[in-house]
């Protein structure tokens, strides 16, 4: 198997083609360029939540401001920005970084075949309040965007020459001292916001956070008890809540991830009650996955003599740590969490 593997690896990250168009997406394209490229980057295959009217109404003005001006359609993808702390490879990026780079390639690809100036696809990290949210050590967080931002520049090695992915930190971008600073004033206000809520309303903001504090990280927390526990995973959402609003302020990154002919693109956040109001491209993580690649693991399914790229959770994990088959992949990829790959069999 370990030679299958290495072939469909390679093939999958090194030899990314245009594909041949077919009869009608080619008298579609020649018919109508604007509606053919919405419908491309907004097809049902790709999506994982029902595409609201005003969403597609905003992705076709965004679409159409890029024909008009004859630049690449451009997708924004803003994401955590390191590598959870259960997963094996933390604090460095795994295969599941990577299959999300070829995934979105492939959503892209027809596009690329009709649209000379193609298309930009930017990942945007957010991992500069991490330190203070939930309790990530700054090296973690260096040592991942090193990585991040490699591997970034090596995948641009092997895509067709109207694709570009780039990345960029909000860190790099924004006054770090001065939004942080925003934050923290922002935290009484949001408190209050808080304790008005219901029981339930209350869980229902906290789920995500509890699974993302990270208790032994740049503090040891471990030694809290279960009350002072609560209160620090409270904080961390009121923190999260008070950066996004600061984010978005004229000062910091404004509107970039939504500004001009930007299309923001989000993956299992599209899926909860927070963005419910901002109706962003809602896509899987890869093809059979909607579990965030910064926060799951990159494994290999074998069905029959087929494999397909997946991103799982921990509980998925963990409940077929078993099943999984250690294999030894060719270095193709000079990084240190591509030596193996696990493959899980049908």
């Amino acid at each position: 198997m370990e030679k299958q593997v290495n072939e469909y690896l390679k093939n999958l990250l090194t030899h990314i083609d245009v594909p041949p168009m077919s009869a009608e997406d080619k008298a579609n394209a020649e018919q109508d360029i604007l509606h053919f490229i919405v419908n491309k980057i907004t097809r049902k295959k790709f999506r994982r939540r029902k595409l609201a009217p005003q969403t597609r109404d905003a992705i076709e003005k965004k679409v159409k401001e890029s024909v008009e001006k004859q630049i690449p359609v451009h997708l924004v993808v803003p994401f955590g920005g390191y590598k959870h702390f259960w997963n094996p490879s933390h604090p460095e990026p795994d295969w599941a970084e990577l299959f999300n780079f070829r995934y979105l390639t492939d959503l892209v690809l027809p596009v690329l075949s009709v649209y000379k100036p193609g298309v930009v696809i930017e990942y945007v990290s957010e991992d500069m309040i991490l330190n203070r949210m939930n309790n990530y050590s700054q090296n973690a967080l260096e040592g991942y965007s090193k990585i991040f931002k490699e591997l970034v520049t090596w995948y641009n090695k092997h895509i067709p020459n109207n694709l570009e992915c780039r990345y960029f930190r909000v860190g790099d971008k924004v006054d770090k001292t001065a939004l942080i600073k925003k934050v923290e004033s922002l935290l009484p206000e949001r408190r209050k916001e808080f304790e008005s809520l219901s029981k339930e309303e209350k869980d229902k903001e906290l789920h995500r956070s509890y699974r993302s504090m990270n208790w032994k990280g740049d503090l040891d927390l471990t030694s809290l008890n279960d009350s002072e526990k609560n209160a620090r995973v409270i904080e961390s959402r009121l923190i999260e809540l008070a950066y996004y609003d600061t984010e978005a302020e004229p000062e910091f990154l404004c509107d970039y991830l939504w500004r001009d002919n930007h299309i923001c693109i989000c993956f299992s956040f599209g899926t909860t009650h927070d963005n419910d109001e901002l109706q962003d491209l809602t896509l899987g993580s890869t093809y059979g996955s909607i579990v965030d690649y910064w926060i799951g693991r990159g494994i290999l399914e074998k069905r029959g003599e087929r494999f397909i790229p997946d991103i799982i959770s921990k509980t998925q994990y963990e409940a077929q740590k078993e099943k999984f088959s250690v294999v030894n992949t060719t270095r193709f990829l000079p990084f240190t969490n591509y030596q193996t790959i696990e493959v899980l069999k049908e």
